[in-house]
């Protein structure tokens, strides 16, 4: 561990132009015996500030570890999960809008899905002794991904046309304020919706192809506790609230950003009882805007406005659905992100923050997978009971893993049900749960370290109605 905090504060204070030796305590802690800002050396600050203003929830949030987006949008993904080949519902919009030749008529959607989060870890010291005594857990862990959207044929047999509203990640989440984690963050909200207008044509009957046009928006906002002599020696973030009140400093931040972006897809149908499904989703760029704020004990406070740089990967997408047997249905997809574009993380500040105008943050993602299988069994011509299985590769390294993020390989189990209440209206319920792989990290190379050992899981819970005219 002791080498852990030498290379966080030679390697990352070297980058930053401040030299081999800019993290020693009368450099950080040097200066005016007055107030905060005079004991908190400019290196403190903008290594603090760097790391701050990484809005790293974006690339998961409570999305898969693999994706940008959460996938489980609609019933029939959410019980069976593996939906490419035969998205039979509105929600084709996202996951491959070929399939919205499925329908007929016109359909109206609305599909809602909520999700707990259950997740308690403890940290390494400098010794490699777990603080504190206890899990830290969060106060509490929330999202919802709701789908809103409208397929018509407009008297066509072979065009369908379709506009959705949907929310791939909606997202928030409070920690302690009396715990450790409170130097790693206090609280985030994050939200990315999209409004999505797509279009299908069938083809053949064995080959339908379609596409999607999106206007995407970001939103986030986020608070932590700032000490410069936790930046010096990380142990004095296991001290009591009260000893290190004097010296922390309360850092906002938000963020807002307009982009967009585009998908295609494309369903075969070689054998009677065989569809197979291709999709891709477009990368975009995403440049963030917002509100910088750094708020002293003293009362005082600095203001800026950050401007930063990301990137939305591109995803492929590929499954099959296998009609085996009378009223039974196998399933299997595969998902690919693009996640090595993100190497870093560029953010420039309009006005100064204690003499740093741009930071760069290594992110050093690799590319990410997940794999999922279902099963689907119509027990009565009305009613669809589902069952699947998923594998989810996480593109972030331990070395850059942060709390706002601590997105960890996963695995998960699904069940759902979907009830043709009348010949216009289906009902539909679902569960998820997925759990990470054991987290145990001792190589963090953030400041302060996420050197931690802990677990995480999550319930999601969903519902879906679909009406026919």
């Amino acid at each position: 561990m002791a080498i852990v905090q030498q290379r966080i504060g030679r390697g990352v204070g070297s980058r930053w132009g401040y030299g081999p030796g800019a993290w020693n305590g009368r450099q950080v802690c040097g200066g005016s015996s007055t107030g905060l800002v005079g004991r908190i050396g400019r290196p403190g600050l903008a290594l603090l500030v760097c790391l701050s203003l990484a809005p790293v929830w974006l690339a998961a949030g409570e999305a898969r570890a693999g994706g940008f987006s959460n996938l489980d949008f609609g019933i029939r993904r959410m019980g069976m999960l593996a939906v490419t080949a035969r998205p039979d519902d509105v929600t084709a919009i996202f996951h491959n809008p070929a399939g919205l030749t499925l329908m007929e008529g016109t359909v109206f959607y609305h599909s809602q899905s909520w999700f707990v989060v259950d997740t308690g870890s403890r940290f390494y010291d400098s010794q490699g002794v777990l603080r504190p005594d206890h899990e830290v857990e969060p106060d509490w862990n929330v999202g919802t991904i709701p789908f809103l959207g409208l397929v018509s044929d407009l008297g066509m047999d072979r065009l369908r046309l379709g506009f959705g509203l949907y929310a791939p990640n909606a997202y928030g989440g409070v920690l302690p304020e009396d715990e450790a984690s409170r130097y790693h963050l206090l609280r985030a909200l994050f939200i990315a919706s999209r409004a999505t207008l797509s279009a299908a044509y069938e083809v053949t009957d064995a080959f339908s192809i379609g596409g999607g046009v999106s206007l995407i928006h970001v939103y986030f906002t986020a608070r932590r506790i700032m000490n410069p002599l936790v930046l010096q020696d990380p142990d004095q973030r296991f001290l009591p609230v009260d000893q290190t009140a004097a010296l922390d400093a309360e850092l906002q931040l938000d963020g807002m950003a307009f982009t967009g972006g585009f998908n295609l897809g494309f369903l075969f149908r070689p054998l009677e009882h065989l569809r197979l499904g291709i999709g891709f989703e477009s990368g975009a760029p995403i440049d963030l805007e917002g509100e910088v704020e750094l708020k002293y004990p003293n009362n005082t406070s600095e203001r800026s406005t950050h401007h930063t740089e990301m990137v939305i990967p591109f995803n492929l997408r590929a499954g099959f659905n296998w009609e085996f047997a009378p009223n039974f249905q196998l399933g299997a997809d595969v998902y690919y992100w693009h996640y090595q574009i993100l190497q870093e993380q560029r953010t420039e500040l309009e006005r100064p923050i204690m003499g740093m105008t741009e930071m760069v943050e290594p992110k050093n993602y690799s590319n990410s997978w997940n794999w999922c299988v279902g099963l689907l069994y119509q027990v009565l011509p009305e009613l669809e009971l589902m069952l699947g299985y998923q594998w989810d590769y996480s593109p972030i390294p331990t070395r850059t893993l942060t709390l706002e993020n601590p997105s960890q390989t996963q695995f998960g189990v699904s069940m759902g049900a979907r009830w043709q209440v009348t010949d216009t209206v289906r009902l539909g319920a679902a569960y998820v749960h997925n759990w990470f792989e054991l987290i145990d990290i001792q190589d963090s190379i953030t400041n302060p370290p996420t050197n931690m050992k802990g677990h995480g899981a999550n319930n999601e819970f969903g519902f879906d109605i679909t009406w026919t005219l």
